[in-house]
């Protein structure tokens, strides 16, 4: 309430679980910030439990920065530095353990990746599961047709990325339809 969000926390738990029920492979990303001024701890472990039980696929907790021309300024007790840092950093630890699981979850499955660069003879894409330049990538030996869509057989799973072999023979890719366009 004090960040003037709305703040019915039963609405996110069913929305959360219409939409999962709808579409079981759907992502859900969210973001946090952590410190805002007169954030208790009780107010930051019900934040934990909340990550704990939504198990959200991509997650990112940032800190809450002062600025003096906002309402929240005129709060009186703003959090120390060094607690909005060891809260952030407590809750995407807890993320990480949820990400990881989210990401095993996936070996196995064939993905469609989105090929946007390269490394040492590896191509770096996407599913539609990651945000660009935020998210986790889908590593893949070999170099595949730049900008184009390929399935990829997903053989390996790391806290934020996933590793994987194309499921087509070489330089064979798929089409999909692009929404909007």
């Amino acid at each position: 309430k004090r960040m003037r969000r709305p703040a019915n926390i039963e609405w996110v738990y069913k929305t959360v679980e219409k939409l999962r029920t709808a579409m079981p492979d759907i992502a859900i990303r969210t973001t946090f910030i952590v410190g805002y001024p007169g954030e208790t701890e009780e107010e930051f472990d019900g934040l934990k439990q909340f990550v704990r039980d939504l198990q959200f696929d991509r997650m990112g907790a940032f800190t809450y920065s002062y600025e003096a021309s906002t309402p929240s300024a005129t709060v009186s007790w703003q959090v120390e530095e060094a607690v909005k840092q060891a809260r952030q950093a407590e809750l995407m630890e807890l993320q990480q353990a949820i990400s990881l699981a989210k990401n095993q979850a996936q070996v196995g499955k064939t993905l469609p990746v989105l090929i946007e660069g390269y490394g040492d003879n590896l191509s770096i894409g996407r599913t539609y599961r990651d945000a660009p330049e935020i998210d986790g990538l889908v590593i893949i030996p070999g170099e595949l047709p730049l900008g184009e869509m390929v399935p990829i057989h997903i053989d390996g799973a790391m806290t934020y990325d996933l590793s994987g072999s194309p499921a087509l023979e070489p330089n064979q890719t798929i089409s999909l339809p692009l929404v909007g366009r």
